[in-house]
C-alpha cells in the first residue's frame, strides 16, 4: 500500500531526520548500504524524550483515590447530580470506545 498524502506538522514538531528508503527510490541514498535492500530509519533525540515521558506516565496511577473518595461521598450524601446530557455523552463515549478500541 502506498500513501501519497502530504503530511503537515506543527512547526515545533517538524521531523528532524527523514526516513531513508533503499531499493526503489529514485534518489540515491548515501546513508544506507547499497546492498541491504531494506528500509532504514534514524530516530531523532525526541524519541529519547518520548521514552522518558512514557516511563513517567507508567508511574502515575490510573485511579486517583482522592477523586474516588470525593465522588463516593457526594453519591452517599445525594449531592452528586448528573444531567441527562452528561449521562448520554458518557454512554455514547463508552460505546464508541468499545467499537473503536
Amino acid at each position: 500500500m502506498r500513501v501519497d498524502a502530504p503530511l503537515s506538522f506543527p512547526e515545533d514538531l517538524q521531523p528532524q531526520q527523514k526516513v531513508a528508503r533503499t531499493g526503489s527510490s529514485s534518489q540515491p541514498n548515501r546513508s544506507a548500504p547499497a546492498d541491504s535492500g531494506q528500509d532504514q530509519a534514524q530516530l531523532s533525540a525526541d524519541s529519547v524524550t518520548i521514552q522518558q515521558l512514557k516511563s513517567q506516565l507508567a508511574q502515575v496511577p490510573e485511579v486517583r483515590p482522592e477523586r474516588v473518595e470525593a465522588l463516593r461521598q457526594a453519591v452517599s450524601s445525594g449531592s452528586y447530580q448528573v444531567s441527562d446530557q452528561q449521562l448520554g455523552n458518557a454512554i455514547a463515549s463508552d460505546m464508541l470506545g468499545q467499537v473503536i478500541g
